[in-house]
């Protein structure tokens, strides 16, 4: 518990330093560490991602494979097991990859230790179109909708697999309910992070373009 709150004091000193320093508003200093912090991670979430998709690609590859595999050996389950997992090292798919882990709980750490340094914040501001950050605001809410939206749909081959859109829909509509309910000063971190997810996107994307075109 003393390093969490070591932890939430960092962020508190970060937003104070910010606001104080460079004189931002409460709005740009929440967009302005949310922004630094996640590109500060984005060679280990965007490495992640690409290991991400490319295990997946591997694991379309094969499946015909373990079709075999699991049609042949149906009464030896140890065979199966064994089988299964040298033709998964054989085309380099990791099943627990370390690098995913540490992503999902940097991301994690940071994002549960803002939101707590900003929930015991006392917001009197506003920004653009925002009243007060205090309350939440309706606009805001379509407009982390939308990031959420546009990301999902960027994310390569989610349009074609329903079950990945699914997965990915519920912590959405979850997110959403929650951002239409807390102050605006939420939202505009959840906001920011989802723009940076979509540019995070489009770069895998391209990085995955150009692995094809070198492959081709």
């Amino acid at each position: 518990m003393e390093l969490w709150t070591l932890w939430t004091h960092t962020l508190d000193a970060a937003l104070s330093l910010l606001a104080t320093h460079f004189g931002f508003s409460q709005a740009l200093t929440i967009i302005a560490l949310t922004v630094i912090v996640r590109a500060a991670l984005l060679p280990l979430s965007l490495t992640s991602a690409y290991r991400v998709q490319r295990n997946k690609e591997a694991m379309e590859r094969i499946k015909p494979k373990v079709a075999e595999l699991r049609e042949a050996l149906q009464n030896n389950p140890r065979e199966l097991a064994t089988r299964t997992m040298a033709l998964y090292q054989e085309n380099g798919i990791v099943l627990i990859d370390r690098l995913s882990i540490l992503n999902l709980f940097s991301q994690g750490v940071f994002g549960i230790g803002l939101f707590q340094s900003l929930h015991k914040t006392v917001f009197h501001s506003k920004f653009l179109w925002i009243a007060d950050l205090g309350k939440p605001d309706l606009w805001l809410t379509v407009l982390v909708t939308s990031l959420m939206l546009v990301g999902m749909a960027l994310m390569p081959g989610a349009t074609h697999d329903t079950s990945m859109l699914l997965m990915l829909a519920i912590p959405a509509l979850v997110s959403v309910i929650a951002v239409a309910a807390l102050p605006s000063a939420l939202g505009i971190y959840w906001a920011t992070s989802n723009a940076v997810t979509v540019v995070q996107t489009l770069a895998l994307r391209a990085l995955l373009a150009r692995r094809r075109s070198v492959a081709a």
